[in-house]
């Protein structure tokens, strides 16, 4: 439904406060949809049936400090490692989707499906 209403036109805010509207939980469980946890679901490849090993990993094993990795240690990128839940292809077009609405540059409210597609000459 996310990578549906997405593709749809409709943003990350006014997703989470759809999912939020018809009480349907967080992958936490919690009541309230965050504009974060629906770009991280959108951006995820564990929904297309990939995996990338070692985005984090512990600086310090005894205060158990975890990192993000900016290249300290390698990545390993695996394809097919578990099924899908989004057809990989559909998560590539929304990967794009999401590219060229950063490119874009405009915010939208999304509340009318002719939002953003009238830009004003001046």
């Amino acid at each position: 439904m996310i990578y549906r209403l997405f593709m749809q036109g409709k943003n990350t805010n006014l997703i989470a406060k759809t999912l939020t509207e018809q009480g349907i939980p967080t992958p936490s469980g919690r009541a309230v949809w965050k504009q974060k946890t629906i770009e991280s679901i959108l951006r995820n490849e564990k929904y297309k049936g990939s995996a990338l090993l070692q985005k984090t990993f512990t600086v310090d094993f005894l205060e158990k400090k975890k990192k993000a990795n900016e290249g300290e240690i390698p990545q390993y990128y695996v394809e097919h490692s578990h099924p899908a839940i989004i057809d990989p292809e559909e998560w590539e077009s929304v990967q794009r989707e999401l590219a060229r609405r950063k490119s874009d540059g405009r915010r939208t409210n999304n509340h009318s499906p002719f939002s953003g597609k009238i830009i004003c000459g001046d």
